[in-house]
């Protein structure tokens, strides 16, 4: 069985574990904490058996669509104890490079998990992107995360670390490398890179970036 080592305070390998459906296209993705601390190759397995490998011990899941999208995205109370239940809109961008933010909300009666589209939203529920709780930027292709923010009122909930797993989960889920992040941050990303036990997937301080926080908020 995975281990059972609280990730957000131990250096954390992870391993992903696949399920088939009856087609044998993945509809689901789970990430654990690996009993070595290492990152194995993915566990492809059948739906049922899939399940049990997973067990209650999960850390972040992504549910896939017919087409491979990523239609919902679950992180656990072991990751972020302290985030509320949320959804999130999806914003690409083109690029070059190509990459893709995940705005969070709460509540709005969208189901817990759901990834939407951010425009849709925006126009059917008359949603503003003010009322985001947080958002995420990365570049699906490498990796690498960019950006993250949370909004004031929401801070101190784990917003940030449900944010991060969701981004990365979502990269996994996608075919794509694991999430990390280099070596420029503000201040209160390095504060959480050097306690959280994922720290190590972010490179060690280079410069130090501006508050994205708008000055009349901080």
């Amino acid at each position: 069985m995975p281990s059972s080592a609280d990730p957000r305070s131990v250096p954390a390998g992870l391993t992903q574990v696949v399920a088939l459906g009856p087609d044998d296209f993945p509809v689901w993705l789970a990430v654990l904490l690996s009993e070595d601390g290492q990152d194995p190759p993915p566990v492809v397995l059948p739906e049922a058996a899939a399940t049990e490998r997973v067990g209650d011990a999960w850390l972040t899941r992504a549910r896939l669509g017919e087409v491979g999208q990523v239609t919902a995205i679950e992180v656990s109370a072991l990751v972020a104890p302290k985030a509320p239940p949320m959804w999130f809109a999806e914003v690409p961008e083109t690029g070059p490079p190509r990459a893709l933010n995940l705005v969070a909300f709460a509540g709005f009666d969208v189901e817990p998990g759901s990834v939407l589209d951010m425009a849709a939203q925006l126009e059917v529920r008359g949603l503003s992107g003010e009322q985001q709780i947080g958002a995420i930027r990365w570049y699906p292709d490498t990796g690498e995360m960019d950006q993250a923010y949370v909004a004031p009122d929401w801070r101190r909930r784990s917003i940030a670390t449900a944010l991060m797993g969701a981004c990365a989960t979502y990269n996994l889920a996608i075919g794509k490398p694991m999430g990390w992040g280099d070596g420029q941050r503000t201040a209160m990303g390095e504060k959480w890179r050097n306690s959280h036990g994922w720290g190590h997937r972010a490179a060690d301080l280079e410069a130090l970036a501006p508050p994205m926080t708008p000055p009349d908020q901080r």
